[in-house]
């Protein structure tokens, strides 16, 4: 790991914005002065209180700072009519014990109240700064259901007002189910496809959404990609997770058509928060975390986040083992009202990462000849040889300032470093031998360092035209991306599947290629969203340039090769939303996707960017006064300019038959969605999709081995195939119960079920069963042991609770994968 990191040259520029933008905010001061006094229509039903205050919030265009823990169980009894911001928040909150503190002209936070005789609530004037909004895209939610978004707009947007299928994942939902993975987190929701590989390559998030591999994001900005350097977020270091499916171009750039998984990190605190936290399980799991935030100074300008965890267990595949350990850093910044500087920073070490390997077909999802079975914690490969060590950090920060009731900046930035090696001995992809148990094997070793800068700019205008309002958003980004990788591959003994024996002579094969390659990204986009009465419009625009930059030198004979490939597309998307007062929300909306592509075909030309293009109906519903939100798309997908064998055979490219781009993917399906909190003690999530996903248009055709015994090749038509691991039908039902009086008070409950149905292989000559799974969860809170804001928590999570057996996917009939085993947790976590 000796080669350099390249300059900040990105970063410094972005610095330099960010403090023209603080010192600008002299140009013209902030003009919001009345908006708690101005009297408004109010319409707040009664019900549960936190939701009553995620819609007053809305409806007066102000900020509420809360720590949801306070509204947990509450009621309010609403407010309608005519008031000012102040008096309405009195009505809301009377009999709760709480009141409502003037943190400035247009923010509040909510605290519990002091003994009054009277009883009366005082809205009173501070100058403590720093909170969260009620409820902020980015802040804590209480429960599994969450109203607003910032990933499928880039604006602080209601769910309902939101012309495409977007689900939130919050950390109540997170924390129910145990969920410590991006692919865990998405167990229950709609249309996504996690644990593709089952309990192997637990190490990468590797997942589908309609059919497709999604973009990844952190706090707004892409993760870049590259197996064995991959970044992995630890769900203990995120406050949420949102999944926009189809296309997201127009506000992200480059990337599948499946959609964009925007992770939340966890900010700083408004009020102190301390967290320790306990957990073992099977496979030796054991596992701390701390979690500490708050204010610095009395006055709320400074606040600060520190979190970190350990963990180690053994992996779910036999010889294998896992282990991480990270620390977590964030500081807000706010030297008044109309400003915030957020700087973020993360440290991560995975020196172990389990295992990649497969299983064949023959002994696992079909049944073998010699009557044999393998075990579902079969290992292909060698520990004396195994390796999986990553390390990777990132700083960046999130800038805001509000000029004034109009205008607003944002500006994101991170850079990111991943450095990682890897070296294994693997199950061959030519199968199994004629005596059907065994199996060839082959060494790979890499070594990957990946340098990633990335910017985004956010100019933003809200403002009315007569009765139409408008929230304008204008943006450019930046993406610089350089990966370095060294590999090297070589052949090693062959395995009996039903009698491993590890021994004999290993060697880690030596570097063989040394390649570079940078990706640029640099793109411009204009969004408007326009509310008249009930209907939303949404449009947005965007134009990329892309460039990509790579170098192969091999190692043997010292030659160097080249290649560079430039790329411009326009993306568009369009939505239309009407919001009936019965809390129905039907829409319709189109959207656009590019994604660049390496090579040449015939005579040296350049592939264009594959595109994709959807058209998507649904609608969303959100019952006035139920904290619930559902959710009924049905969509069409079309990915195009996709890669293909040339139709003509005189057409040599190297060695072979040159590619062109007329192939064709389409995904086609319906999805449904519902989650509910229904009050303080009940939780509840469910889902379903059906989703039709084939290749339309292919000149290709697959070859595959079926049979060990022949050892013939079989060629098959790829037009018609649908992709690996993509099942016709997946559900899921999760729900949640906590006791919050009576004998059992402090005690809780869950339970879900998942139910994926037979997928094919790569060939669709190989039907994989479905399976379901069934999860439960038991939990115990023990408050007010040392204080009266401190609480206890026990609990214990499983998994696949009746351990069953089954195959998570199969790439073809060499590479199968089991799903993951039973797994058992138990956590005590102490928070004051």
């Amino acid at each position: 790991m000796s080669r350099a990191v390249s300059p900040l040259h990105p970063l410094a520029f972005a610095v330099l914005m960010a403090c023209a933008a603080v010192s600008a905010q002299a140009v013209e001061p902030s003009s919001s002065n009345n908006a708690a006094s101005a009297v408004i229509r109010f319409s707040v039903p009664a019900g549960d209180l936190g939701q009553a205050l995620n819609t007053f919030a809305e409806q007066a265009s102000l900020s509420l700072a809360f720590d949801p823990a306070l509204t947990q169980g509450k009621q309010t009894a609403g407010v309608n009519g005519q008031f000012s911001a102040a008096d309405a928040l009195v009505q809301l909150l009377g009999g709760s014990g709480l009141q409502a503190l003037a943190i400035s002209s247009s923010r509040y936070r909510i605290e519990p109240a002091p003994v009054v005789a009277d009883g009366a609530l005082e809205l009173s004037a501070t100058s403590i700064d720093g909170a969260y909004q009620s409820e902020s895209p980015t802040g804590p939610v209480t429960g599994f259901v969450a109203n607003r978004s910032l990933t499928a707009t880039k604006t602080d947007t209601s769910l309902a007002e939101t012309p495409q299928s977007i689900s939130v994942v919050t950390k109540d939902q997170m924390r129910a189910q145990g969920a410590e993975s991006l692919t865990q987190i998405l167990r229950y929701t709609a249309a996504v496809v996690p644990e593709t590989r089952g309990s192997t390559a637990s190490r990468l998030d590797m997942l589908t959404i309609r059919g497709f591999s999604p973009a990844t994001y952190l706090d707004g900005l892409r993760v870049p990609s590259s197996r064995d350097a991959q970044p992995q977020k630890d769900a203990f270091d995120l406050e949420r997770v949102e999944v926009l499916r189809g296309p997201s171009s127009v506000l992200y750039g480059q990337a599948s058509p499946s959609g964009v998984i925007n992770m939340v990190s966890k900010r700083p605190t408004d009020t102190p928060f301390h967290e320790i936290g306990v957990e073992y399980g099977t496979f030796a799991k054991k596992r701390t975390t701390f979690d500490v935030s708050g204010p610095i100074d009395d006055d709320g300008k400074y606040a600060y986040r520190l979190s970190g965890l350990y963990d180690d267990e053994d992996g779910q595949i036999e010889h294998t083992e896992s282990r991480r350990q990270s620390i977590s850093t964030a500081f807000t910044w706010r030297p008044d009202e109309d400003t915030s500087l957020t700087l973020l920073g993360h440290f991560q070490q995975d020196p172990k990462g389990a295992s990649y390997g497969s299983v064949p077909a023959f002994g696992s999802v079909l049944h073998s000849p010699i009557g044999r079975h393998i075990d579902v914690d079969f290992y292909d490969g060698d520990k004396r040889i195994e390796k999986s060590d990553r390390d990777y950090y990132s700083v960046g920060y999130l800038f805001e300032h509000h000029f004034n009731d109009v205008w607003t900046f944002r500006q994101n930035a991170r850079y990111l470093r991943s450095e990682g090696t890897y070296a294994s001995l693997y199950n061959g992809s030519d199968g199994l031998r004629p005596d059907y148990r065994t199996i060839p094997r082959y060494t790979i070793a890499s070594d990957v360092d990946l340098d990633a800068y990335t910017l985004d700019n956010q100019a933003q205008a809200r403002f009315d035209t007569g009765p139409v309002q408008h929230t304008v958003l204008f943006g450019a980004d930046y993406q610089n991306t350089t990966t370095d990788t060294r590999t090297g591959y070589g052949s090693g003994p062959t395995l009996d599947i039903f009698d491993p024996v590890y021994t004999g002579k290993l060697q880690t094969p030596a570097y063989t290629t040394d390649g570079t390659q940078r990706n640029q990204q640099k793109g411009l986009y204009l969004q408007e969203q326009m509310k008249w009465d009930k209907w939303v419009l949404l449009m947005g625009g965007r134009y990329d340039w892309a460039t990509n930059h790579s170098s192969t030198l091999n190692l043997n004979n010292r030659t160097k090769s080249k290649t560079s490939l430039d790329s411009e597309a326009f993306t568009g998307r369009l939505g239309l939303v009407y919001l009936f007062d019965n809390g129905i929300s039907p829409y319709v909306s189109y959207s656009e996707s590019f994604e660049p592509q390496s090579g040449t075909g015939f005579g040296g030309s350049v592939f264009k960017p594959t595109e994709g293009k959807q058209y998507e109906v649904g609608i969303k519903y959100q019952p006035p006064g139920s904290n619930s939100f559902i959710t009924a798309a049905v969509f069409d997908l079309i990915q195009s300019n996709v890669l293909t064998l040339d139709s003509d055979p005189t057409h040599i490219c190297g060695s072979g038959t040159c590619q062109t781009q007329s192939g064709e993917v389409r995904s086609r399906g319906f999805e449904l969605e519902g989650k509910a909190s229904l009050n303080d003690n009940f939780d509840v999530t469910a889902s379903y999709a059906y989703l039709d996903n084939r290749v339309t248009k292919s000149n290709s055709t697959v070859l595959y081995n079926p049979d060990p015994a022949t050892g013939a090749t079989v060629s098959a038509d790829e037009k018609g195939t649908t992709s690996y691991g993509v099942p016709r039908h997946t559900a899921s039902a999760w729900a949640d119960y906590s006791f919050h009086e009576g004998p059992l008070r402090g005690f809780g409950v869950g339970g879900g079920a998942r139910y994926v149905s037979s997928s094919e292989d790569a060939f669709n000559t190989l039907k994989v069963p479905g399976y379901t799974l069934f999860d439960a969860a038991v939990h115990y809170d023990i408050p007010h042991i040392n204080s009266l804001n401190d609480n206890l928590r026990l609990a214990i999570t499983a998994t696949n609770l009746a351990n069953k057996e089954y195959v998570a996917s199969c790439y073809s009939y060499a590479w199968c994968w089991y799903g993951s085993q039973r797994t058992v947790q138990a956590s005590a976590t102490y928070r004051w």
